[in-house]
């Protein structure tokens, strides 16, 4: 099990090195939670970071979450809404809530 699961990060990361964005999302959220990789959090967010810079919503939502609760990097709210903005102008639901709820916390 342990040998299926180092060929699935092997190949995984050799997608996301190739620019790969859903790869390198998933690459990410490894990193994150530490699934056949060491946790590491500033790895999670540099790839969920080359996922978000192409495009992909679900990854530029998870990249907003990283940069407003500062995981693997400096905490940067404005930064934040930017990439919640950006992930709910493709319809991605969740960042909506994010940059609404971010919108009305200035209250």
């Amino acid at each position: 099990m342990a040998r299926d699961d180092e060929e699935k990060v092997r190949l995984l990361e050799a997608d996301a090195r190739e620019g790969e964005a859903r790869a390198q999302r998933h690459l990410a959220n490894r990193y994150l939670r530490g699934r056949g990789l060491p946790t590491d959090p500033a790895q999670a967010a540099y790839w969920m970071r080359q996922a978000a810079e192409q495009g992909l919503a679900p990854a530029q939502r998870s990249f907003g979450e990283f940069l407003e609760q500062g995981i693997g990097l400096d905490p940067d709210p404005d930064a934040a809404r930017g990439w919640y903005a950006a992930a709910a102008k493709q319809g991605d639901p969740v960042a909506r809530r994010h940059l609404h709820r971010l919108e009305h916390s200035e209250d």
